[in-house]
């Protein structure tokens, strides 16, 4: 859905799945990794599943998906 690079030496994969609600922002997985894909592509990512994590600056994620590598 959205990617935001060299963020923090990471590029930020924000995607969706159609599962969740974005009325209650459970609809947005963030995923951290140095691939750079393309909005569009279909995907899949594996890498270190977090929990409560918060980098400070507003940044805090219930769940996220570190140094993740594209999975073919």
């Amino acid at each position: 859905m959205k990617v935001s690079p060299n963020i923090m030496g990471k590029n930020w994969h924000h995607i969706q799945d159609g599962t969740g609600d974005p009325a209650t922002n459970t609809h947005d997985l963030v995923v951290t990794s140095s691939a750079i894909v393309k909005k569009g592509n279909i995907i899949s990512f594996e890498g270190v599943l977090a929990a409560d994590k918060n980098f400070g600056s507003g940044y805090r994620y219930d769940v996220i998906i570190e140094d993740a590598v594209v999975v073919k």
